[in-house]
């Protein structure tokens, strides 16, 4: 029998991380069940304000004969690498039928744009015959029910992650940065947002006190295997595994914006004003089916920032990104993201400009890969989770 589980919210700002749970449980699972696809790394809607650090979810296809004994394994190893006490707001959703996973798409496409409830996704849960488990508020639920509706048919890239040794969590991470410059040379497309030129700055290793080691990102499993072989560092790793994700692919800005409070997407308009305001942020009015909308660019996007001041009056523009509350003082504002120039009065080409690499967010598309978009799940090749060699 096959089984999809996804989990959410398993971190807090003290550590641990959601995908580890997922290395963990490959690493763990009794002989008995196996994990039989690549898991899901599924970002989510990265203006919820009250989002993990990186609004990750992960779902697991697993393989088993009893689905009582595996799901209260999975609720065992979930309770054990989930920092409740420290604000973590786990959930988890077990479904025995893994066609079911249809009825979570619609719930996956307004997970990525929207802010959605709580109590909506209980109901669907309960309607679609899910099992679940939640701890603390069990906020969690929402992206553990969310990412068992992300379609891998759909364009997609691959994230190689390794993980930390226990003792070695909120040390520096030490990577020799020429053998990351190395591996971007040699497989750049292939695997990207690995190093920024700018700042001369490496890009695959976080800086927080969580397992996660290094992350590389490409278009394929044996393009982040290989470079990950090719990275230099000093230190011993607990393992690793490659996930298929929707990162990069642009997915949360798909829908035309409603300019409801937290919400992404995009719209279409003409700029009637440009402004560069305290800091260096680029303020942009645009007017929207006869509506001013204020659209803000800010410092460190870098290149998207520079793109945005050269805009002139006139120019039809397509803007992309998140909308942010009103303060007492700022109006409702998109945080600009992605800037498509459809016609210009001439101080900027038309094309598409995004944030440095620096600044891009999970799911911003680089420019690379337009164009090279992917569709269809490959199957698992031979080293693609260093804690089942069988596979």
């Amino acid at each position: 029998m096959r089984f999809l589980v996804g989990v959410d919210d398993t971190d807090s700002s003290r550590g641990y991380c959601t995908t580890y749970l997922a290395y963990r449980i490959a690493s763990d699972l009794d002989p008995e069940v196996r994990v039989c696809a690549y898991p899901r790394l599924v970002r989510l809607n990265p203006n919820i304000p009250f989002k993990t650090r990186g609004n990750a979810a992960v779902c697991l296809t697993l393989e088993g004969d009893n689905p009582d004994t595996v799901f209260q394994s999975l609720s065992e190893k979930v309770k054990e690498l989930s920092d409740v006490s420290g604000g973590a707001n786990s959930g988890m959703v077990f479904l025995d039928d893994p066609s079911k996973a249809e009825g979570f798409r619609g719930l996956y496409q307004d997970a990525l744009a929207a802010v959605v409830s709580p109590h909506r996704v209980r109901k669907l849960i309960e309607g679609l015959g899910g099992r679940t488990l939640e701890l603390g508020n069990g906020m969690g639920i929402v992206g553990a029910a969310a990412s068992l509706g992300f379609d891998c048919h759909s364009d997609h890239t691959y994230e190689l992650i390794g993980y930390r040794r226990r003792e070695n969590w909120g040390t520096k991470r030490l990577i020799d940065s020429s053998s990351v410059k190395k591996m971007d040379a040699r497989l750049f497309p292939h695997a990207f947002n690995s190093y920024d030129y700018q700042k001369r700055k490496v890009l695959v290793a976080p800086h927080g006190p969580d397992p996660v080691f290094v992350g590389i990102r490409g278009d394929s499993p044996s393009s982040v295997i290989r470079g990950f072989g090719m990275l230099r560092y000093d230190e011993p790793l607990e393992g690793y595994m490659v996930y298929i994700s929707n990162q990069h692919t642009d997915a949360h800005v798909q829908r035309a914006l409603d300019w409801k409070v937290y919400s992404s997407g995009w719209v279409d308009g003409t700029v009637d004003q440009v402004s560069v305001g305290e800091g260096g942020h680029v303020y942009i009015t645009i007017i929207d089916r006869g509506r001013r909308r204020s659209v803000a660019a800010y410092e460190p996007t870098g290149d998207l920032r520079r793109s945005a001041k050269l805009l002139g009056k006139g120019d039809t523009v397509r803007v992309s990104g998140g909308v942010r509350r009103a303060t007492a003082r700022h109006p409702k504002v998109l945080n600009l993201e992605k800037l498509e120039v459809r016609c210009t009065q001439g101080r900027l080409e038309t094309g598409v400009y995004i944030s440095s690499p620096r600044a891009n967010r999970h799911l911003t598309k680089p420019l690379i890969r337009y164009g090279l978009e992917v569709y269809g799940e490959a199957k698992p090749v031979d080293g693609w989770c260093s804690a089942m060699p069988f596979l």
